[in-house]
């Protein structure tokens, strides 16, 4: 029996999600689940029929007009619905306009809850799918597997070499590909390779459809018959391999050689997967203790990081990436897609152009920041356009919040604890004085930061209670906004019109409230050196 939306929705994640529009349409049978992350119309050339869409619309989420096209172009596609995560977060509600069009076309626009991932609503319904194709096949016999290739598999460390003997041995140029379409091996010509990325990018929605049946499809790449097989065990997608296709071939004679290759790419995936979490953890801890320096040496820590590849002896400068937007989201689990879509589309752009300068620089993503750390010997002005370019990863659509601090140079590389010190300092107070999405170096907050060190301290404290207690005493005793006032006032540069403004009262208002604050300091706070005086305790304050 097919799985139908009606029956999904009993399940998994989608089990009480809300039906907002298109109920007629619930016992359409789901044949597939994709992501729909390209939010253009464009997507009629890779969009399925009866295959069940799962979106946030986080790239056009102010943009009505476009998810009307949007949804118009999979309903005429003869998609089985479309599921919206995270309404209000990105989309704030869901506009009539749409709820009637999908009523009129039967297609189901379910509302799915604002604690439940993409992931979880797609991996249930895609091991009913896999389940639902594979008992009407016979029991794959995995007999013919090839020893030598588990022998490869068990006894030698890396996976490159592993992958290039078995090609060898099979006397094959074939390409392996992880589940992000992102080439893994391959020994054939580079612009090959880049035309077999370049077609996954744009059609890997198609592959997955076009293998369910059998794991295999035959596609046109730039005029090359191309064979793609899924490389998958019972419950897990590794990737896919493609290899030329000849006309001749014939599964019953080479399916055993394909089969092959699909437990023993699945069996090296597996692996390779495995030692990437192994390396990623180690490479986790070593940023940690890199950042406190928690070494028993300075020999052990500059061993530990050649161990992972990574140099520290040649680095100068640490720049950090503040991700507002993350610190931002209540919900872990929105938080965690974000991560996500950082980690996989943006961080390996951001790494790219930063080894353009040098291929021994690195970073590192932390939770909601990441860590340039980088050997630059040149002026400020190279830096702030390297910054800049930075900046412009963020921007678009999604309008991602950031703050970059960078720190000063550092001559010995056990100063790097305080390099990273100095680069979110700058990064937090900037964004604090100088606002979000600007490049600040450590020298910009130097004074900020010692104000807040001060700060710390009760003499401190209790002088600038001394200095504002005129006008607390007042406001306390008449019920009056003197304190605000001020506040607001020296904030906007002591504008009256501004200050006005921002507080939604008459300039005659907070004329008459800065001459009273001025009688009971007995002088004006507006002008030096007092001035001067009230700034650093309203920043001592903030604190």
């Amino acid at each position: 029996m097919a799985l139908t939306i009606r029956e999904a929705l009993k399940f998994g994640g989608l089990f009480g999600a809300a039906v907002v529009a298109g109920e007629s349409g619930l016992d359409t049978p789901i044949e597939s689940v994709s992501v729909l992350e390209v939010a253009e119309s464009n997507i009629s050339k890779w969009a399925l029929k009866n295959q069940l869409y799962i979106t946030s619309f986080y790239a056009i989420w102010d943009n009505v007009e476009q998810q009307k096209i949007v949804i118009q172009t999979l309903i005429d596609c003869g998609c089985c619905g479309l599921v919206l995560c995270y309404v209000g977060t990105w989309i704030q509600q869901i506009d009539d306009d749409i709820i009637k069009m999908c009523d009129e076309a039967g297609f189901p626009l379910i509302q799915g809850r604002t604690d439940v991932s993409y992931i979880e609503i797609m991996n249930p319904i895609i091991n009913l799918l896999y389940e639902e194709n594979t008992q009407s096949s016979s029991a794959n016999d995995y007999s013919m597997i090839r020893n030598d290739f588990l022998n490869l598999i068990v006894n030698e460390e890396n996976m490159e070499t592993v992958f290039k003997q078995m090609n060898q041995r099979l006397d094959k140029k074939i390409s392996y590909f992880d589940t992000y379409g992102k080439v893994v091996f391959s020994d054939k010509e580079r612009e090959i390779v880049q035309a077999e990325e370049a077609y996954l990018e744009q059609h890997f929605n198609h592959v997955l459809y076009a293998c369910s049946q059998n794991g295999s499809t035959v596609e046109d790449i730039n005029g090359r018959e191309c064979l793609i097989v899924l490389i998958r065990s019972q419950k897990n997608l590794f990737g896919l391999f493609i290899t030329d296709y000849d006309m001749d071939f014939s599964y019953d004679v080479e399916g055993s050689l394909v089969e092959s290759l699909v437990v023993s790419g699945a069996l090296i995936m597996r692996k390779r997967n495995r030692s990437a979490e192994y390396r990623e953890k180690a490479f986790q801890e070593y940023v940690t203790d890199l950042l406190v320096w928690n070494f028993p040496s300075n020999d052990k820590a500059v061993a530990r990081g050649e161990e992972l590849g990574l140099s520290i002896l040649d680095k100068n400068r640490v720049i950090l990436i503040n991700i507002n937007s993350i610190q931002r989201m209540g919900d872990s689990k929105v938080q965690l897609e974000m991560q996500n879509y950082i980690k996989r589309v943006l961080l390996s752009k951001i790494e790219y152009f930063l080894k353009s300068y040098d291929t021994e620089n690195w970073l590192a993503l932390r939770s909601d920041t990441i860590i340039l750390f980088l050997n630059h010997q040149k002026g400020k002005t190279e830096m702030q356009q390297l910054c800049n370019h930075i900046l412009k990863f963020f921007k678009g659509k999604m309008d991602l919040s950031i703050s970059i601090g960078v720190s000063n140079s550092y001559e010995q590389f056990t100063d790097l604890p305080e390099a990273y010190h100095q680069a979110f300092q700058a990064a937090v107070l900037g964004r604090e004085h100088y606002g979000e999405n600007k490049v600040v170096y450590y020298d910009y907050v130097y004074f900020f930061q010692k104000l807040r060190q001060l700060g710390g301290q009760q003499e401190t404290l209790e002088v600038c209670q001394r200095f504002l207690e005129p006008i607390k005493d007042y406001d306390e005793k008449y019920h009056t906004d003197l304190m605000s006032t001020l506040r607001c006032l020296l904030a906007n540069e002591g504008n009256t019109m501004k200050a006005a403004q921002k507080m939604y009262v008459h300039k005659n208002t907070i004329l008459q409230r800065k001459t009273k604050i001025i009688d009971l300091l007995g002088y004006s706070p507006f002008e030096m050196p007092y001035l001067l005086n009230f700034l650093m305790i309203f920043d001592i304050l903030n604190e």
